[in-house]
């Protein structure tokens, strides 16, 4: 039987009305959960390690974040290498899901919001890269992209390395580190 508490629970998700969070609630929260809602385009999770490490660590004003790749049941959203059967907006779109899938793990970690965030201060990110791919900046366009939409140019354009690899943990095409302020 469904919750009669979820017909009140809206989202938008690609360009639909998918079922999450009430309305009184996603209208009272920080435009900037409104925006992070709407654009991960479903309900959070919490991170899921796939390794014997921790998913984010705070010291003071700092969260550093474990790299952080979309994945959905353990399993990578985007596999694959650039230039070998990926192409450059594919990159994109897999490195805007890790960075979403990266302030998933902060909204999380400070209580269902990222109000708090004041700068993404760094970003890595890694692209698994075949010979002659050179474009591992661009792929992370994707990324930045995502931050900015969300928080705003002077919170979300942060520090960055865009880094080629040869592969990744489980095939993933991208991964994300990052260092992020948060307020008090």
């Amino acid at each position: 039987m469904m919750d009669s508490r979820l017909s009140r629970r809206t989202l938008l998700a690609a360009g639909t009305l998918v079922a999450f969070a009430p309305r009184a609630a996603f209208a009272a929260a920080p435009a900037v959960d409104q925006r992070f809602l709407a654009a991960l385009g479903r309900a959070p999770r919490p991170a899921q390690p796939i390794g014997d490490y921790v998913p984010v660590r705070r010291s003071g004003r700092i969260l550093y974040l474990s790299t952080t790749t979309a994945r959905t049941d353990g399993q990578p959203d985007f596999r694959g290498a650039l230039g070998a059967g990926l192409t450059l907006a594919q990159g994109q779109q897999a490195a805007r899901a890790a960075a979403l899938a990266m302030l998933e793990t902060v909204y999380n970690h400070l209580g269902g919001t990222l109000a708090p965030v004041t700068q993404i201060l760094n970003m890595i990110g890694y692209v698994a890269s075949a010979d002659g791919f050179y474009d591992q900046a661009g792929v992370m366009n994707g990324a930045t992209a995502v931050l900015i939409e969300v928080l705003g140019a002077d919170i979300g354009r942060s520090t960055r390395s865009a880094i080629g690899v040869k592969a990744m943990s489980r095939g993933a095409a991208v991964s994300i580190a990052a260092t992020v302020e948060v307020a008090g």
